[in-house]
C-alpha cells in the first residue's frame, strides 16, 4: 500500500485482477458518491475533505511505475488504460452503480476512460482544467519552464497564493522517493485524454455524441489553460451539452490556491444536472 501517498489515513483493496490499490475515503455518512483520481493525496486533500461534507468520497490514488502492461499502439504503458480500469474495477468492487467524477488535470483521465467504456456509470463528469486535445498545441511554456529545472520557477507561475509554495514543499518531502518514481510515458497520457481513443476523429466523434454531463473549468491564468487554448475552446463547442467556465485570476494549482471555491464549483453542477438545467 502507498501510505504517503494520502495524507491522513490511506485504505487499500485488492482488486479482481490481483492488482492493490490504495485510495482515501471522507464523508462515509452520505449515500451520494463521487469518485477522484491522482497521483496523490496531500494538497489535494482539500478539496476531498470540503466535498466530503456532502458526498460519500473515494479519492483513488493512480499509480505512475511498477506497471508494465497494457501497451499502447506506440509500445508505451498505457497509463490512462490502466488508470481508468483501476477506477471502474475498484467501483464495481465496492458495488457501485453509478456515481459522479470528478477529476483536475491528470485525474480526469480515469473520467474520459469511463465516458469512453463505460458511461452508464456516470452521473456526470468535472473535467477541471484539462480537455482532450483536438487542435494543434499553441504554446509549450509549462514543458519549457519545466525543463529549466527549476522548480521554484514553475511553481510561482503556477499559483496565485505564493504561500502554497511551502505545502509543494511539504508534499515532496513526505512523499520521499515515491515522488520521484514516475515511468516516462506517465505524463504522456496524463496531459493527453484523447489518446485514449484510437483517433482524434473518433474522440470528437464521442463528444458530439456524449450522454453524460461535462463540466470544463479552467483558470484564466493556467499555463496549460493557454498552451492548449484552440483545444480548450473546441472541446467546448463540440462537447454535447456541456458546461464551461473560466475563473478569472486562478492559476493551475487550484487546490491549493481556492480549494473550497472547487468543491463548491462541484456542488453546483451536480445541483444543475439534477435539476435537469
Amino acid at each position: 500500500m502507498e501510505t504517503k501517498k494520502v495524507k491522513g489515513q490511506a485504505l487499500s483493496v485488492v482488486l479482481p485482477s490481483g492488482k492493490e490499490v490504495t485510495y482515501c475515503e471522507r464523508g462515509a455518512e452520505h449515500k451520494e458518491i463521487i469518485i477522484t483520481g491522482a497521483f496523490y493525496f496531500h494538497t489535494f486533500m482539500p478539496v476531498v475533505e470540503e466535498l466530503g461534507k456532502r458526498f460519500h468520497v473515494y479519492g483513488i490514488v493512480m499509480p505512475v511505475s511498477g506497471e508494465t502492461e497494457p501497451k499502447s499502439k506506440d509500445g508505451d504503458i498505457f497509463w490512462s488504460e490502466i488508470w481508468g480500469t483501476q477506477v471502474y474495477e475498484f467501483a464495481k468492487l465496492k458495488g457501485l452503480k453509478k456515481f459522479h467524477y470528478v477529476g483536475k488535470c491528470h485525474g480526469t483521465s480515469p473520467g474520459w476512460w469511463l465516458v469512453k467504456n463505460h458511461p452508464e456509470m456516470l452521473i456526470d463528469f468535472c473535467s477541471f482544467y484539462m480537455a482532450p486535445h483536438l487542435k494543434p498545441q499553441n504554446a509549450n511554456q509549462w514543458v519549457e519552464l519545466m525543463n529549466q529545472k527549476k522548480p521554484i520557477t514553475l511553481m510561482l507561475k503556477a499559483m496565485r497564493k505564493k504561500s502554497g509554495i511551502f505545502k509543494k514543499i511539504a508534499e515532496v518531502a513526505s512523499l520521499g522517493s515515491a515522488a520521484k518514481e514516475l515511468d516516462a510515458a506517465v505524463g504522456k497520457y496524463a496531459a493527453s485524454p484523447q489518446l485514449l481513443w484510437e483517433s482524434n476523429e473518433a474522440c470528437e466523434k464521442t463528444l458530439r455524441s456524449i450522454d453524460v454531463p461535462v463540466y470544463y473549468m479552467f483558470g484564466s491564468e493556467d499555463i496549460l489553460y493557454k498552451d492548449h487554448y484552440d483545444s480548450n475552446q473546441y472541446a467546448k463547442e463540440i462537447t454535447k451539452g456541456c458546461k464551461f467556465k473560466i475563473l478569472p485570476g486562478e492559476y493551475h494549482l487550484m487546490e491549493l490556491d481556492c480549494a473550497e471555491r472547487v468543491a463548491q464549483e462541484v456542488c453546483d453542477f451536480i445541483d444543475e444536472v439534477k435539476a435537469g438545467k
